[in-house]
């Protein structure tokens, strides 16, 4: 008699419900075995593979901002930027050089400032004209384009105290405008100072002034 007959007949002298319950644990036993060998590793594959599609995914999207990124980039004018902040550098200087072109038409031309100072100067007998220069014009905003010159004039006069303070007022008075740059007043013996105006006008032509 073999092994599965023994055990055949053993199964026989069990009662019915011994018969039931080794049958259902044999069957959890192979549905345990089975379970363990065929569809654990399944579930495992099934869930790595969500996994990586998961990340596949995130990976995709992230992939579609940078595009999007690169094509807002590609689709924008690089210098974009630089033109608008070279139009308003643009505009600046046109507005500077009204404003300038407005404060030289102002001004007395570089032709009649030795004259206008030499006229006013005639008015009073009592300060001596020693000497009155032009000197060398310059460029107010060195450059290809030459632009406006500084036309400067140096007057040197002899007299007293008060007939200069007269003499500056009637300059002052003047319909026209000048600019100036310097005053220099020394005592030589009292009441007599010697007296140095640097005073100076715009112009367009760097040509010394006449006088």
């Amino acid at each position: 008699m073999n092994g599965w007959q023994q055990l055949n007949d053993r199964f026989d002298l069990l009662t019915r419900r011994e018969q039931i319950l080794i049958l259902i644990s044999g069957w959890v036993a192979l549905l345990f075995v089975g379970f363990v060998v065929v569809i654990e590793p399944t579930m495992k594959d099934v869930t790595s593979v969500k996994r990586q599609l998961v990340s596949a995914a995130n990976e995709l999207v992230s992939s579609d901002n940078q595009i999007a990124v690169i094509n807002r980039k590609l689709n924008s004018d690089p210098n974009n930027d630089v033109d608008k902040k070279i139009e308003r550098l643009e505009q600046q200087t046109d507005s500077l050089n009204e404003q300038l072109t407005d404060r030289v038409a102002s001004l007395v031309t570089p032709i009649q400032m030795s004259g206008l100072m030499e006229e006013v100067l005639r008015r009073t007998t009592r300060l001596k004209l020693v000497s009155l220069e032009s000197q060398a014009p310059v460029q107010l905003i060195n450059g290809d384009d030459e632009g406006y010159y500084i036309h400067p004039v140096q007057l040197t006069l002899r007299g007293r105290y008060f007939d200069v303070v007269n003499y500056l007022e009637q300059l002052e008075a003047l319909p026209v405008k000048y600019y100036w740059r310097s005053f220099s007043y020394q005592v030589d013996k009292y009441p007599w100072a010697d007296i140095t105006l640097n005073v100076y006008t715009l112009g367009e032509s760097k040509d010394f002034i006449g006088g």
